[in-house]
């Protein structure tokens, strides 16, 4: 028992060090390029209007009993509606804004 799991221990080591000698990994021609640290984009400004949209469902499910009597019921229910607001920010970083929405 000894000997197959020091040849298979032997096989590995082996085979480690013969792939780690020609085969090391070459660059990547799909990599992206190294970014550029002037070309880096600025700080975010949220100063704008935006415009959005939301919706979503929902069930519900309901069984119980009391002296003899027994009751289930199940819901659906759906909601959708939009948003919009506009956002300001200042020079310190410091966002003020309003929003307004309506939903069914």
């Amino acid at each position: 028992m000894k000997i197959p799991a020091i040849a298979a221990g032997a096989l590995l080591l082996l085979t480690g060090t013969a792939l780690a000698d020609g085969f090391a990994p070459k660059e990547n021609k799909f990599a992206p390029p190294p970014l550029d640290a002037k070309k880096a984009p600025g700080p975010h400004d949220w100063t704008g209007f935006y415009v959005g949209g939301h919706g979503g469902l929902s069930q519900g499910r309901s069984k119980w009993s009391t002296d003899g009597a027994s009751r289930s019921s199940s819901d659906l229910g759906s909601t959708f509606g939009a948003h919009a607001g506009y956002n300001y920010q200042f020079n310190r970083g410091v966002v003020f804004g309003g929003e307004t929405d309506v939903s069914r």
